[in-house]
């Protein structure tokens, strides 16, 4: 349950925070498309052709 109120805690700073809240979006937004990256990579046949 500690971790919980913990990343509660986080979470009410962040959007409490403009700057923070930025980071948080530019790095969630960085994985995303490395993780779209790695999931074309591994089936690259799924690429559409056009």
């Amino acid at each position: 349950m500690q971790d919980s109120e913990e990343f509660s805690k986080l979470a009410k700073q962040v959007l409490r925070d403009p700057v923070l809240l930025q980071k948080l979006s530019d790095r969630v937004y960085e994985i995303m498309l490395q993780d779209l990256r790695n999931q074309r990579d591994r089936c690259p046949s799924s690429r559409r052709l056009f």
